[in-house]
This record gives C-alpha cells, structure tokens and sequence, in this order.
C-alpha cells in the first residue's frame, strides 16, 4: 500500500474525498483484509522500544478516566522536568484489572504505521498522528465525545463496536474540559444514533471532525490504530498575514487612537483593503502552501550502506530574495528568477559562503527537490551560484 487509494480499497478513493471527507462518517468493510499493519506481537515488539515509552506517550484509562502517573510509571528517580518512564509491571497490573492501553504518537518508532500516516499527510495536505488503543472484553474506555480532527481508525486485531451519533460539533478545534458534568452534556446532546459499526480486522471507520461517537469492545481483546487527520483551518492564515505584512510599514505603525473613532475607522479601512489584497496574491497562496506542506514529517528512509556524495555549491555573487503580491522572486544582476515555493530554501542558500544540496533539503524537508533544481539551474546560468568540490578527510 503505497497511496490513499490502496488504503481506502475496496472503497473507492475518488467517491470519498467527493461525498466523505469532511462531510460524513462511513464505515468500510473489509472482506479479504490485507496483513495487519500492527498485529499483536508486533505491539509488544514495539511496546518493548521502552525509551520512547512514558507518561506522555503511554496512558492507561480506566473507566474514562486516565490514572495517575505513579500508578503506572516509575517515578522513583525522575529528574525535575523529566517525563517519568512507564513500567511495564505497573502497567500490566492495570490492564489485568480492566484497564485500557493508548499508545501515543506511535508512528514515531512503528515503519508500518508511518507509512500509513505518511499517505494521509500527502493526500490530505495534514498533519497525521497515530494512536493506538488496547481495550479487553467488554469495556468502554471512553464515554460519547467528539475529536477535534478527523479520524480513521483501522481495527488490527479482535472487535469493536462503535456508536456513531447524529450530532456533531461545528469545526472544533478547542478541547472540552473534562468532568461528569460534559459528560452528561454530551450523552445529552449526541442526538439519535447514526449508525453501529462492528469493526473487525482490516475494517476502517472514518469520522470527520466533530462527530459524536463512543466504542465498546467485543468479546475479544481489541486492538486498532486511530490516524488523526488534522488539515490546515483558516486560523492558520493569521500566523501567515502576519509574517507577510510585517515588512510593509503601515502594519509596524502604531494605530491611532480608538477614541478618535473617525481616524481609526479610516486606518483600519486603508489596512483591511491591503490584508485583502495580500490574501487575494499568488504570493500568498504559495505561502499556504509552504504551510500546508510543512504540516507533513518528511519521511527520509535509511538505506544503508549506500551513501550519496553531496553536491557543493558556492556563492558567487549577490542576489536578494523580494517577496511581491505576483510571487517571490531572486534579483540578481543579471534580472530575475521566479522562485515559486522554494523561496524560504532559495533565501537560505544565498546567505551561505558554502552549502550542498542535500544541506538544503533537509533543512527545509518541505521543499520539492524537483522545483529547488530546477531553480538551482537557473541561479547557476546566472552566476549566482558555482558547483564546487568540498575536500574533507571524512569524519571517524
């Protein structure tokens, strides 16, 4: 599986993002599923990575709530500010009792998850986190609530029934406090229930964002991976405004007194129309995308032994890096070179006496290597650049 559509087999991937995404939740049946990407003994082996494991990234709930950290980690030796590292024995003790097991950010040491995070970020312009949650015979970890992304969660082994509710939340991105008094307002408030999902191996169930929803688990011990799918909001657009107009002076100027209401309304009028502008210019729209690409780990596999002799590049000669409301641009002495959305890389490189490509990508992983060469082409028929060789003795 090397792309949404494989992910979202037998289902497919065109109707989805059309009548799914962002809209309904619906729950894919699989007949035939594919190997589990996290099997039983492949969680151990993972639980086993016990560096990773703490009080932030391992949690056990009970009953909806989360116990307490010295009841499933060691805390007899934690440094201050340290997260205390979670205890195998304490947590097994716990989950003997009926507790219930979430593995946090788990795709950060499992491949097989990653590479399904991975697929999501790329089609959906998001970041993607994977959790992952073990629950026994009977239980409900969780009470009705709703989750402030979309989610996709694929059962790995055992059942699961969800309940997926009528009611959903208008774009949240703020969390509920917890407490019995939510509790209550969301059982009240969740509506009829929409549909009952019996998630078995390889099943996926989608949620969009806000979606009310609980789970029991089945007759088996259960295990499934939730990829929470978080693409850029318009929130994001103000961190971006105000990067862009930092540089233009009516924005660094104070304003005028509010109690001089006409004055004001004139220099707001007068700013309102610029933010309009910029908001409205191609400069801008590469400066969402930049954002939307950046929201993605950049996933460098090893391939060891191989190893790729960087390319050196030194700077010879001058060029600035503009940003105007058409797009960005290199003014060299020679004109001008449309940088597209390799300015941040292109504006780095120049400020160097010596850089190599590969240097270049990954200080700047959301760059396409595509478009930084094609540029580089160019800074280099205009001088600004040389290719160069860069003698070392190696490192030992």
């Amino acid at each position: 599986m090397t792309d949404f559509a494989g992910f979202i087999a037998p289902f497919d991937a065109d109707t989805f993002r059309a009548q799914y995404f962002g809209k309904r939740p619906i729950h894919i049946r699989r007949e035939a599923p594919a190997a589990a990407a996290l099997s039983w003994q492949r969680f151990n082996e993972v639980l086993g990575i016990a560096p990773y494991w703490n009080e932030e990234t391992l949690k056990v709930f009970f009953r909806n709530r989360a116990a307490l950290r010295e009841n499933y980690c060691d805390t007899s030796d934690v440094r201050p500010g340290a997260k205390a590292p979670a205890d195998p024995a304490k947590v097994k003790a716990l989950l003997g009792l009926g507790a219930s097991l979430v593995a946090n950010h788990i795709h950060r040491v499992c491949p097989e998850v990653a590479a399904i995070a991975h697929v999501l970020e790329r089609e959906f312009a998001a970041r993607v986190a994977a959790n992952v949650y073990c629950s026994f015979k009977g239980v409900q970890a969780f009470q009705t609530h709703f989750d402030l992304h979309d989610v996709f969660a694929v059962q790995m082994e055992g059942e699961k029934t969800w309940h997926v509710y009528e009611a959903r939340a208008d774009a949240p991105v703020v969390p509920l406090p917890p407490g019995d008094e939510i509790e209550k307002w969301l059982t009240a408030s969740r509506g009829r229930l929409l549909f009952e999902a019996v998630m078995k191996p390889g099943d996926i169930l989608y949620l969009p964002r806000g979606q009310y929803h609980d789970a029991l688990t089945g007759a088996q011990a259960s295990l499934h991976v939730s990829f929470g799918v978080t693409p850029a909001t318009g929130l994001a657009l103000f961190k971006l405004l105000e990067s862009a107009l930092t540089i233009e002076s009516p924005f660094r100027q104070y304003l005028p007194d509010a109690r001089n209401p006409a004055e004001l309304r004139q220099r707001l009028a007068t700013l309102a129309e610029r933010v309009k502008a910029v908001m409205s210019s191609p400069a801008f729209a590469t400066d969402v995308l930049n954002h939307q690409r950046g929201l993605a780990d950049s996933r460098v596999d090893y391939d060891l032994p191989a190893q790729a002799p960087p390319t050196w590049y030194s700077v010879a000669k001058r060029a600035q890096v503009v940003r105007r409301d058409s797009g960005y641009v290199a003014i060299t002495d020679q004109g001008e070179i449309a940088l597209g959305a390799t300015h941040p890389t292109v504006e780095w490189m120049v400020r160097q006496r010596l850089f190599s490509l590969g240097d270049a990508l990954a200080r700047h992983a959301s760059t396409d290597p595509a478009e930084l060469r094609g540029v580089i082409e160019q800074l280099l028929a205009a001088g600004v650049i040389v290719e160069t060789e860069m003698k070392s003795e190696g490192l030992a």
